[in-house]
C-alpha cells in the first residue's frame, strides 16, 4: 500500500466499515424478517430480493454521465447519501399507521427500489474511482484487507442487532414495530457516517471524455470475445446462485424455525469465517491472479445450497459447518470476481465495463428470485404433485440452484485473465506447502501467501 496516501487508505477503510454495518441492517435477514413482518408473500419476498439487480438498468446511463463529467467522488457521495436517508421514509411508510394497510406494502416495495437505484448509481462510479487509486498490483491485498474489516463489521452488526432485535420483540407489545425501528435508524445513522469518511478519500483526476460519448459506446466491450464470455458466465452463475440466495432466510426462521438470534449467531460465524480467508485469497489472487481462485471456491459454493437440505430444526453442527465453509470460500469469490473485471477491462472503458457487468450480473440476480418465488408459490400449492412428501418446495429450490452453479462454472473456463494460473497448478501448489505442525509452527499453510512458490535453480522468476 506504499504507494497510497495513508490517510486515503485510513478513510476509505472506515468508509467501507460504516457502509457494511448499513448494508447489512438493511438488508440479508434483517429485511427477510421486516418483509415476513408485513405480510409479503414469497413472490414478493422474491421481487424485493430481486430490486437491486434490477436496479442495475440505471448503470448505462450513469457511466455516461461520469464519462462526460469526471466527478466520480461527487456522484457516489451523493447518490449514497440520497439511498441512505431513503430508509427513513420506507421505515414510516411501513410502520405509520396513516398509510392504508392495502398500499403499504407496495409503497415500501417501490421505497426499497428507489433506495437501490441510487445505491447503483454511487456503486459504478465507486469502483471506477478506487480502481484508478489504487494500483493493480495491490489491488488484492487493499480490497482483501478492506473486505476484512467490512466482514468483522457486518459480524459486529449481525450479532448485536439479531439478538437486539429477538430480545426487543420477545418482550414488548409491538416489539417487531419497535425494533426494527431501531435497526434502521441505526444503519441511516452508520450510513451518512460513512460518507464523511468517503467524502476525504482522494479522487485521481480524470480526463472527461465530453459530450461525444453515446449510450453506442456502451455496446463496445461486446466486441471483446473475452469480455462477452465473463459477461455469459456472469449472468449463468448469478442467476443460479439467486435462485435460492435470499430464501435461505426466509428458511432458517420458516421451516427451520430458528431464532433471530441464532441467525444472528450463525452470521457471526459466516463473517469470522469470511474476515479470517478475505486476506489469505487477497493475497493468492496477487499471486496465481483471480479466476483460479474463483475456480477453486466456487466447486465448494456450488454444494451449499444442496447440503442445506439436510438440515433439520434442532442441527447446530451442519449450520455451523456450512456457514463457516460459505463464509470462508464465498470470501474468496467476492474479492477475486470484482478483481477480475477490473484486470479484463482496457482502463479507459472501466466504467462501461463494470456497469455492463453489473447489468448483466443483475438479470440473472433480478429473474431468479421472482421465477423461484413463482416456483415457490405453484409447488407449494395444494394441488402440487411435484414434490415427495418429505420434500419442502424450498429444498427443491435449493437442489435447483446447485444443478445450476456447477453447469454455470463451466463457461468461466472460457474466460482468460492476464497472466492467470491454471487452478489445477495453483492447488498442486498449495497441496506441496509443508503441513502444520508444532516443530514448523504457525507459517506453513501460509508461505506461500507471503513468498509464493520457490523458482527451481537455474530458472528465472518470470518462467514461474
Amino acid at each position: 500500500m506504499e504507494d497510497l496516501s495513508p490517510a486515503d487508505v485510513k478513510n476509505a477503510y472506515i468508509d467501507g466499515v460504516f457502509a457494511t454495518v448499513f448494508g447489512t441492517l438493511t438488508g440479508g435477514v434483517f429485511l427477510t424478517g421486516f418483509a415476513i413482518y408485513l405480510g409479503m408473500t414469497e413472490v414478493q419476498i422474491g421481487l424485493l430480493a430481486a430490486m437491486p439487480y434490477a436496479a442495475t438498468l440505471f448503470q448505462p446511463p450513469a457511466s455516461i454521465w461520469i464519462g462526460r463529467t469526471g466527478k466520480r467522488r461527487r456522484v457516489a457521495v451523493v447518490n449514497n447519501g440520497a439511498a441512505r436517508l431513503m430508509w427513513l421514509l420506507i421505515l414510516a411508510t411501513a410502520l405509520t399507521p396513516l398509510v392504508p394497510a392495502a398500499i403499504k406494502v407496495p409503497m415500501v416495495m417501490g421505497l426499497v427500489f428507489v433506495s437501490h437505484s441510487f445505491l447503483s448509481v454511487s456503486y459504478v462510479s465507486w469502483l471506477s474511482w478506487l480502481s484508478d487509486l489504487v494500483p493493480d498490483q495491490m489491488l488484492g491485498r487493499f480490497f482483501g484487507t478492506r473486505n476484512m474489516y467490512n466482514g468483522i463489521a457486518g459480524m459486529a452488526s449481525v450479532f448485536l442487532f439479531g439478538h437486539l432485535l429477538e430480545y426487543i420483540a420477545d418482550r414488548f407489545p409491538n416489539g417487531h414495530s419497535v425494533g426494527f425501528g431501531i435497526v434502521f435508524v441505526c444503519a441511516v445513522a452508520c450510513g451518512m457516517t460513512s460518507l464523511t469518511f468517503l467524502s476525504r478519500v482522494s479522487e485521481p483526476p480524470v480526463q472527461p471524455q465530453g459530450p461525444g460519448m453515446r449510450f453506442a459506446d456502451l455496446l463496445k466491450p461486446f466486441g471483446d470475445a473475452n469480455i462477452r464470455s465473463f459477461l455469459l458466465y456472469a449472468l449463468l452463475w448469478n442467476f443460479s446462485v439467486f435462485f435460492a440466495a435470499h430464501f435461505f432466510a426466509l428458511y432458517f426462521l420458516r421451516n427451520l424455525g430458528f431464532s433471530y438470534g441464532f441467525v444472528a449467531t450463525l452470521g457471526m460465524i459466516s463473517a469470522i469465517a469470511d474476515l479470517t480467508a478475505m486476506r489469505i485469497w487477497g493475497t493468492l489472487s496477487d499471486r496465481f491472479r483471480n479466476k483460479a481462485v474463483i475456480q477453486a471456491c466456487s466447486w465448494i459454493v456450488a454444494l451449499a445450497p444442496f447440503l442445506w437440505t439436510f438440515a433439520r430444526p434442532r442441527d447446530v453442527w451442519l449450520p455451523v459447518l456450512l456457514h463457516i465453509a460459505g463464509g470462508g470460500f464465498w470470501a474468496g469469490i467476492q474479492l477475486c470476481t470484482n478483481n477480475l473485471v477490473l484486470r479484463i477491462s482496457p482502463k479507459r472503458e472501466r466504467a462501461v465495463c463494470i456497469s455492463l457487468y453489473n447489468i448483466v450480473a443483475g438479470v440473472g440476480a433480478t429473474t431468479a428470485p421472482v421465477l423461484a418465488g413463482l416456483a415457490l408459490e405453484f409447488l407449494g400449492s395444494p394441488h402440487s404433485r411435484f414434490l415427495p412428501e418429505n420434500m419442502v418446495p424450498l429444498q427443491a429450490v435449493f437442489l435447483c440452484s446447485s444443478a445450476m452453479r456447477m453447469l454455470s462454472l463451466q463457461f468461466l473456463r472460457r474466460v482468460h485473465e492476464p497472466e492467470e494460473v491454471p487452478m489445477g497448478q495453483m492447488i498442486r501448489i498449495l497441496r506441496n506447502v509443508r503441513g502444520l505442525n508444532t516443530t514448523n509452527g504457525f507459517n506453513g499453510p501460509l508461505h506461500p501467501f507471503v513468498e509464493g512458490p520457490k523458482a527451481k535453480r537455474g530458472e528465472s522468476k518470470g518462467a514461474r
